[in-house]
């Protein structure tokens, strides 16, 4: 395949994956616990029920440590000059090595590091939210500032927040 055809190819691809996503994600795409009926930059208010703090799970892992491995070579730069003086005309010709250095990654070994399987996230739990008292017992995931001041508040208690997610 030539190279114009392969830039050709990937500008299709690239104009066909701008398009499809601004139509939005896929079916099936959406999360379960994260219905329809909230949006996350939507304020919801409701009687404070319950808050949950979800912490952060980690284990540990290895992985390939990559390195920088250079070498350097030399490539040999040809120079020419041209003098004229009358009707005679002389080249000078001259080499010159310069020093190129070449750098890729290898892998040099493992490395052991934490990853990460569940972020840390707060709950507040609501009913009667935005005054329907048959959205009972919905959980919204919230900023820690928010969790802080809903898990200040009494039981029954009316709240109003901006969730960062549907669910917990």
């Amino acid at each position: 395949m030539t190279k114009k055809r392969q830039m050709l190819l990937s500008g299709v691809a690239l104009i066909l994956s701008v398009g499809l996503s601004a139509c939005g994600p896929a079916t099936g795409a959406h999360r379960s616990d994260a219905p329809a009926e909230a949006r996350h930059d939507d304020t919801v208010s409701g009687l404070r029920d319950d808050v949950r703090h979800v912490t952060r799970k980690t284990a540990s892992a290895v992985r390939p440590r990559m390195v920088n491995r250079c070498t350097t070579t030399t490539k040999k730069i040809k120079h020419t000059s041209r003098t004229r003086v009358g009707k005679r005309s002389s080249t000078t010709t001259w080499y010159e090595n310069r020093p190129v250095t070449t750098c890729r990654k290898v892998r040099s070994g493992t490395e052991s590091y934490t990853r990460v399987i569940r972020h840390e996230r707060w709950c507040v739990e609501l009913d009667a939210v935005n005054g329907d008292q048959r959205r009972r017992d919905v959980w919204f995931q919230v900023t820690h500032a928010t969790y802080a001041k809903a898990s200040t508040a009494q039981e029954g208690d009316k709240v109003k927040f901006t969730p960062v997610a549907n669910g917990c």
